[in-house]
């Protein structure tokens, strides 16, 4: 299997959790619906794969999202994944900055990584902020899981023009039966290379890997581009603007246009519309994400 994707492995004896992520279709649209600098965009496939990695560890209905805000060449970048294996991402950055960097901790420079498990239902939100150290995008995670949960973690990560993998272990609380366990595993993943891991299929690598472990292979999960925006949604984002605001824009541009930054989706409402909003019933539950312009 080589399509968008999820596989977990469990190493018994060593209390080692280990998972695969491969992104094809996912990467792509999101590259298409963003038009991002090369140097950028193999930034945010990798925060695209960090995503889907850390969904595989939450029991939960909801979203995991990571965030980098930095005062260097980007300013914001987000990529979230559901439980369902929703993925969607964005990234704000200054172009002519950008231009003159290279280096991850040029770009990310002065930032800050932010996780946040947000739940779908009942539950509380839950978020971890550290200082965005490192020099790449998987040690600043490995750093996040170190700093924040306490949580032993090795991260490998890979993008080339079309597609983007990553690889995660990580040491679970607990005593394990197998004392070198976690060692043996760090130095296994330090033979993966970035081409074997983009090329190789997951179930491949993870049994060339670990097959001599006492491991339980978990079913794969599919994972696609999903934005959960909609023109319902867009309005509740409206009427909590006030019909006076509303009222002005309406008035200086003579309708109201709004875009999702995560999927560029546009949405227009004439006058009529903009009446029937402020003075209709509307659903109260969904993701008000949408920027107004």
């Amino acid at each position: 299997m080589i399509d968008d994707h999820l596989q977990r492995l469990l190493l018994e004896r060593a209390n080692v959790r280990c998972v695969v992520a491969h992104l094809d279709s996912v990467y792509a649209e999101v590259l298409e619906r963003g038009r991002y600098p090369d140097v950028l965009a193999r930034l945010l496939g990798q925060s695209l794969t960090v995503a889907a990695l850390c969904s595989s560890g939450v029991k939960f209905e909801g979203r995991v999202s990571l965030q980098l805000r930095a005062s260097g060449a980007v300013k914001l970048l987000m990529a979230d994944c559901t439980d369902d294996g929703g993925l969607r991402g964005l990234a704000r950055f200054d172009p002519d900055a950008l231009l003159a960097v290279r280096e991850f901790s040029e770009i990310t420079q002065g930032g800050v990584l932010t996780m946040t498990v947000e739940p779908s239902g009942k539950g509380n939100m839950w978020q971890g902020i550290v200082p965005l150290e490192g020099d790449s995008m998987a040690e600043a995670i490995a750093g996040y899981f170190d700093q924040s949960e306490q949580l032993p973690t090795r991260v490998i990560l890979a993008v080339d023009e079309t597609r983007a993998a990553g690889l995660l272990v990580q040491r679970l609380p607990g005593e394990a039966e197998d004392d070198d366990g976690w060692n043996r595993v760090c130095r296994l993943l330090e033979t993966v290379g970035e081409t074997e891991l983009l090329e190789t299929d997951s179930e491949t690598l993870l049994h060339r890997l670990f097959h001599e472990e006492t491991r339980r292979l978990f079913p794969a999960r599919p994972l696609q581009f999903h934005c959960p925006c909609s023109r319902e949604r867009v309005a509740r984002v409206l009427r909590g603007l006030g019909a006076e605001e509303l009222d002005n824009i309406v008035e200086a541009e003579g309708e109201v246009d709004v875009s999702c930054e995560f999927c560029n989706e546009q949405y227009s409402f004439d006058p009529l519309d903009v009446r029937r909003i402020l003075h209709s019933d509307l659903p109260e539950q969904g993701d008000d994400d949408a920027t107004i312009h």
